[in-house]
């Protein structure tokens, strides 16, 4: 699998700069200072490009799907469901070799490993019109790997697995502090990981825990570059701490995202970052 640590390019929704001006300019100009390229994605409809844009399984290897989901449902927001067909430039990923899932799935949904992938079981709340078998399968098929499945807490209607669980290599998954808001489903998402993986997970010593302190594993990565979201809370400085001593070989910075987060989302979600 193509991975953060070996991606050198990164792209945002031509929609960023004006709905997070703050969080766009302070990426934009680290970016820039540290020689990474980076671009907008025209004819966007939504600031959360990781969900609709393709998976690079290897260099020359790019999986499209149907970005559908359950949440995006109602009048007001099927407008903003992004044909990935409609974004001009991207064009040249089309020329590499495609593959295309015949699968109801988010980007969010997928954290790659080096030989896994980690995904919450709300892909088969998707595709009730398939056998999980048979999902399981055209998922390997496509992606070349094993599949971790994780329970999906139905409570958090995306079924995110960024929003759980973030790669830092050597075999490791970095975990959000789920514990501090549901210790049932972090137990659950532990005992799942272990088997394949070692978990090391985030933890915050404040006296009352915040309510977005779960964005922080959601931070970006392109190459050796890490951004890590600051919500001007306590928590900011653990985080990036923890965060650095995972990723010792990166240079790890601080954003303000309070823009995105206050939306929904964090870094991972509103980058697509790819080996060009």
């Amino acid at each position: 699998m193509t991975t953060d640590f070996q991606t050198n390019t990164v792209f945002f929704s031509d929609l960023l700069p004006k709905k997070c001006p703050i969080l766009y300019n302070s990426i934009d100009k680290i970016l820039s200072d540290n020689g990474i390229d980076h671009r907008l994605l025209a004819n966007t409809k939504d600031i959360w490009c990781r969900d609709y844009m393709p998976i690079q399984q290897s260099e020359k290897h790019f999986v499209f799907y149907k970005y559908n989901p359950d949440y995006l449902q109602t009048p007001y927001y099927k407008r903003t469901i992004t044909d990935v067909n409609s974004i001009g430039n991207i064009d040249c990923l089309r020329q590499e070799k495609v593959t295309n899932l015949d699968l109801v799935l988010d980007g969010g949904n997928i954290v790659k490993c080096d030989d896994k992938i980690i995904m919450t079981k709300k892909v088969f709340a998707e595709n009730k019109d398939k056998k999980q078998k048979d999902i399981i399968r055209m998922l390997e098929e496509a992606f070349q790997c094993d599949i971790i499945f994780l329970p999906w807490d139905e409570e958090e209607i995306f079924g995110h697995s960024d929003g759980i669980v973030h790669f830092v290599g050597n075999n490791q998954v970095l975990m959000t502090n789920y514990a501090d808001s549901d210790p049932y489903f972090a137990r659950r998402f532990m005992n799942n990981l272990k088997k394949s993986v070692e978990v090391i997970p985030l933890t915050f010593n404040v006296k009352q825990k915040h309510k977005r302190s779960w964005s922080y594993i959601n931070y970006l990565q392109v190459g050796n570059l890490v951004f890590v979201p600051q919500l001007g809370i306590p928590e900011d400085e653990q985080a990036l701490e923890q965060i650095k001593d995972v990723l010792p070989q990166c240079k790890v910075y601080g954003v303000p995202a309070l823009e995105a987060v206050r939306k929904g989302g964090a870094l991972n979600c509103i980058s697509w970052n790819v080996k060009n």
